[in-house]
C-alpha cells in the first residue's frame, strides 16, 4: 500500500517569490523548498510600549 500515490494536502505556508510550498527547519525558522528564501521574519524590533503609545482613539 505504500508504494501508491497519496493525496497532498496544500501547504499552510506558500513562499511569496514563486508560491512554492515553505517548511520549518530544525533550527526552527522557515523556509521555501524551491528558491530557499525566509518568507517568515519578526515583524519589527520595537517594543510593545512604543505600539500602545503611537495608537489613536480612533483605534479603541
Amino acid at each position: 500500500m505504500g508504494r501508491y500515490p497519496r493525496e497532498a494536502r496544500d501547504a499552510r505556508l506558500k513562499c511569496i517569490e514563486c508560491n512554492a510550498p515553505v517548511v520549518e527547519t530544525v533550527e526552527g525558522s522557515y523556509a521555501c523548498v524551491d528558491c530557499g528564501a525566509a518568507p517568515i521574519s519578526a515583524r519589527s524590533s520595537a517594543t510593545a510600549s512604543a505600539a500602545d503609545d503611537a495608537r489613536s482613539p480612533a483605534d479603541d
